[in-house]
């Protein structure tokens, strides 16, 4: 069945409901035989005997049973099919229709079954049978027939395989599902089962060398609790020790889903689910290594561009033009500042500073592109696009200033340029080393501007575009135009010289 399914979903998948009821109604037709043909020679009955009984039972249990698997399978069977036919509009209107198809066996086997505790004793008395042996074929058809629904449905859950494959791939992001079936519990099912069937087919034939036929109403009596005695025996042994590997990987896959990736499945055997416990774990080494991998980036890389990096690779920021908000942040008067520190001092404030400047910057949305000695260069707008980058970059500058005052007071100042306009960003380098970087007139005008902030005194310093781009009433004030170093034509200058706190968290 694990071969024929998929080549059945291949070739029939537009009429693949018709043949699903074909195969629910057809093979227990082979069941029931063998189940006649062992009451006919348990009971030393004719061939005539055997048609007729046979007959009558097929012909009431299919009749019966078809009428229920109609009315059943009468909402799933258009989905199935229109979905055979590539109609995918409601993936999970037809994976909630074929959920329940599982259960149709056991209906047909309800449905099939229960009126043959009727008809059998009739059947028993019209080939010439005594009562006590009526009432025994009046128990065990019905059980011949609920027991072969209960064995259909592990048949008909594996002919919908292939459907449920490509429904998951289309539902891959939808949240799980609660279980509706425990392994265990079908495994059990199938082991009482088969334990019934085959205590109850050897009781029958060791009743043949017997002439009375009324050891044909002994045999079930003394196979069923032998069957259910050998059952419960086999049960730890047969479903503990395919239970163990599977709850084993649920946990772990609980852990892993929680963000805990030091777990580890014990591989405690050689056969498929020791196959799984290792391919599972070499997932496990691989998530760990990759959040690794991760951690070191952030610590120097920008969150934000490691996790895009994983994610996209070789294809990262291969160059694009954006409108952005770019920031330099730099040490007022670091040179008098360095001479006067030791360099292990200098490098530990130097720390301490963009330790308080970038957490403040990506709480803005900002990233911190590159620490340029005492500086720092910041982007708003880029890698992730924002509507208001200006008013991120300003709100952020004003607690980069309140926040280093409180820290250092008047020890260490810094002095903070910001320009809008288009920018270029995109992965350059070579050799090996790569390197996300900004470039374009608006990256030099706001490294000039923080320049200027010498010349000006004022703590921040914006160009005339970051003004225009404002939502926020910013209290600024005009400083002129002036030029810039290194570049042609005058530049608007607006300053921020004081702040309201209220204003700066928004």
């Amino acid at each position: 069945m694990e071969l024929l399914a998929p080549w059945l979903w291949a070739r029939y998948r537009a009429h693949y409901a018709g043949l699903l009821i074909f195969q629910l109604l057809f093979w227990p037709i082979g069941v029931i035989g063998i189940g006649m043909l062992a009451w006919a020679i348990a009971l030393h009955r004719s061939f005539g005997d055997f048609l007729l009984v046979s007959g009558v039972f097929v012909v009431v249990t299919e009749t019966c049973g078809a009428i229920a698997l109609l009315a059943s399978t009468r909402q799933a069977r258009p989905l199935l099919n229109r979905w055979g036919r590539g109609d995918q509009s409601d993936p999970r209107g037809t994976r909630a229709a074929l959920a329940h198809l599982d259960q149709v066996p056991l209906i047909w086997g309800l449905a099939g079954g229960l009126p043959m505790a009727l008809v059998a004793p009739y059947l028993g008395n019209a080939v010439g049978l005594s009562w006590p042996v009526n009432v025994a074929m009046g128990v065990s058809a019905p059980a011949l027939v609920v027991g072969s629904g209960v064995l259909g449905s592990v048949i008909t859950e594996a002919v919908l395989w292939p459907v449920q494959a490509e429904l998951d791939a289309v539902l891959r992001d939808d949240p799980p599902r609660e279980p509706r079936r425990a392994v265990a519990g079908r495994l059990l099912t199938i082991i009482l089962l088969g334990s019934i069937i085959g205590c109850w087919v050897t009781a029958l034939v060791v009743s043949y060398a017997r002439t009375d036929a009324q050891q044909y109403v002994l045999a079930p009596v003394v196979a069923l609790p032998f069957a259910i005695g050998t059952a419960i025996v086999l049960a730890p042994f047969g479903v503990g020790p395919v239970m163990r590997p599977i709850r084993d990987l649920r946990e772990a896959t609980e852990r892993i889903g929680r963000g805990i990736l030091d777990v580890r499945v014990p591989v405690t055997s050689d056969d498929e689910f020791g196959q799984l416990a290792r391919s599972f774990n070499r997932m496990q080494f691989g998530l760990l290594e990759r959040e690794r991998l991760q951690n070191a980036f952030g610590a120097y890389v920008d969150p934000m561009l490691a996790q895009r990096m994983l994610e996209r690779g070789s294809e990262l920021f291969e160059g694009e033009e954006v409108d952005a908000t770019v920031m330099f942040v730099d040490v007022v008067g670091f040179t008098a500042f360095s001479q006067s520190n030791s360099a292990a001092e200098t490098v530990a404030r130097l720390n301490e500073l963009f330790g308080i400047a970038v957490p403040v910057l990506r709480g803005h949305g900002g990233h911190a592109n590159k620490f340029l000695g005492d500086g720092l260069l910041a982007v708003f707008g880029v890698p992730e696009a924002q509507a208001d980058h200006a008013d991120r970059a300003v709100a952020a500058a004003t607690e980069i200033q309140d926040a280093v005052h409180a820290r250092f007071g008047d020890e260490l100042q810094v002095g903070i340029g910001i320009a809008s306009g288009a920018v270029i960003a995109g992965t350059v380098g070579g050799g090996g080393k790569l390197e996300f970087t900004l470039v374009g007139d608006t990256v030099n005008v706001a490294a000039r501007i923080e320049e200027l902030t010498r010349l000006t005194g004022d703590p921040i310093l914006m160009a005339d575009s970051t003004a225009r781009e404002l939502t926020t009433a910013w209290p600024l004030e005009d400083r002129g135009e002036r030029e810039l170093r290194g570049r042609a034509g005058g530049v608007a200058l607006h300053a921020l010289t004081a702040w309201d706190r209220a204003v700066t968290e928004l």
